[in-house]
């Protein structure tokens, strides 16, 4: 196991469940007189991850919080990356107030974009 490996401004979150990373280089695209296409690279290999975690209630409103913010310095497998963090999905998991020191456990998926 990787161990623990992504943060959040400086926040520690348990390893993802089912992470996934895609690249996709964004363009512009127009067309001459002539019918040739004018490509103009925009940025080349721009990131987006989505993660899903389970959560304790405290970790839960930590992630909440971020997802309302702006900008959030991420650092994944030892490189940073200024992202926004969106699509806040919670569940909770069934039988979990019985947990002690925490009010449920939570499956949390969020969605994440390089700047």
């Amino acid at each position: 196991m990787l161990g623990y490996y992504l943060q959040f401004n400086g926040v520690q979150f348990p390893n993802p469940k089912t992470p996934s990373r895609s690249q996709k280089t964004i363009e512009n695209v127009s067309q001459s007189e002539a019918g040739t296409d004018l490509v103009c690279v925009v940025r080349a290999a721009k990131n987006t991850w989505s993660f899903s975690f389970n959560l304790s209630s405290k970790t839960r409103d930590i992630l909440k919080a971020i997802c309302q913010q702006e900008s959030t310095s991420m650092t994944y497998m030892g490189t940073t990356y200024t992202v926004r963090v969106r699509d806040f999905k919670e569940k909770l998991v069934e039988n979990s107030e019985w947990v002690t020191r925490s009010e449920g456990l939570y499956e949390c998926s969020v969605n994440v974009t390089e700047f």
